[in-house]
């Protein structure tokens, strides 16, 4: 039986994973989302993302290269529902035939717009290996509802999705996302102690477990700046930018508006703010 490192196939970059970076309408500065094959036996693929069709068509003969190399592709399987985890799912399932798995918040999030064919549980196998070890699914949430990580603990790999970025950042947006269970996520994935994070944009993070400490130290200083900034009168969030966003450019504070409002609602959780008619104030 051919070793897994000695499969030929393109885009190899760790034990039993396989890359791919694509074009897909992801937020600048990236422009690609990372296409990965998690398993040398049974294998996914993790995040049919790219729209294009010339690009799909070469996701196409990738895959049908990796079943010549001998690797059983089985499903198709999203991190999350964004648009720039999806787009060749369809495209995908109709002319190979594979199914799409996904975690059940996130086929909901796509009901009438994409079918999802099995719903994927936390713990859940969903690659194996031809040395006998399996990749498991992580519900991760806090980005999306339903995102998933997918961690082989022999490698100490786990593949990430928009937990954390290789290139530009992580949007956590208050019509999706949720800042507290963010947080716990990537203390649920360090805690496994990765040596590896493979994201879906950017290049593969190999200083893993620092990353995630300072994801999470990053969040709560910026949860720290938007309380400081916050006084005893009503104000709208954009009021807050200056004070709470001084780092950031102008030019992305639409963005960080966004991102201050999810870290008002989990302030508000905590019992630290409070609203009425959309203004802000200490609690």
């Amino acid at each position: 039986m051919t070793p897994a490192s000695d499969l030929s196939l393109e885009g190899y970059c760790g034990p039993s994973l396989w890359l791919r970076a694509l074009p897909s309408p992801t937020l600048p500065p990236a422009q690609t989302t990372n296409h990965y094959l998690v398993g040398d036996a049974r294998a996914v693929l993790v995040d049919p993302a790219t729209p294009g069709r010339r690009a799909q068509a070469e996701l196409k003969t990738w895959l049908e290269q990796a079943r010549a190399a001998g690797i059983e592709v089985v499903a198709l399987l999203l991190t999350h529902h964004h648009r720039d985890h999806v787009g060749a799912a369809e495209f995908l399932r109709h002319t190979m035939g594979l199914p799409i798995w996904a975690h059940s918040a996130t086929a909901a999030l796509l009901a009438g717009k994409l079918p999802v064919d099995r719903a994927i549980g936390d713990g859940e196998v969903v690659a194996s290996n031809r040395d006998g070890s399996a990749w498991q699914a992580w519900h991760t949430p806090g980005h999306a509802p339903g995102h998933l990580a997918l961690w082989h603990a022999p490698s100490q790999q786990a593949v990430v999705g928009d937990l954390v970025a290789g290139e530009g950042t992580i949007l956590i947006d208050p019509s999706d996302g949720h800042m507290g269970q963010y947080l716990a996520s990537l203390q649920r994935i360090a805690d496994l102690q990765p040596r590896v994070l493979a994201p879906a944009h950017g290049a593969l993070q190999h200083q893993a477990v620092e990353l995630l400490d300072h994801y999470r130290r990053h969040r709560l200083a910026r949860e720290a700046a938007v309380l400081q900034a916050l006084t005893a009168d009503f104000c709208e969030p954009a009021d807050l930018l200056p004070s709470a966003y001084a780092d950031v450019p102008r030019t992305v504070w639409p963005l960080a508006l966004r991102s201050l409002v999810t870290h008002l609602i989990y302030l508000q959780e905590q019992g630290l703010a409070t609203h009425a008619n959309q203004r802000w104030r200490r609690a």
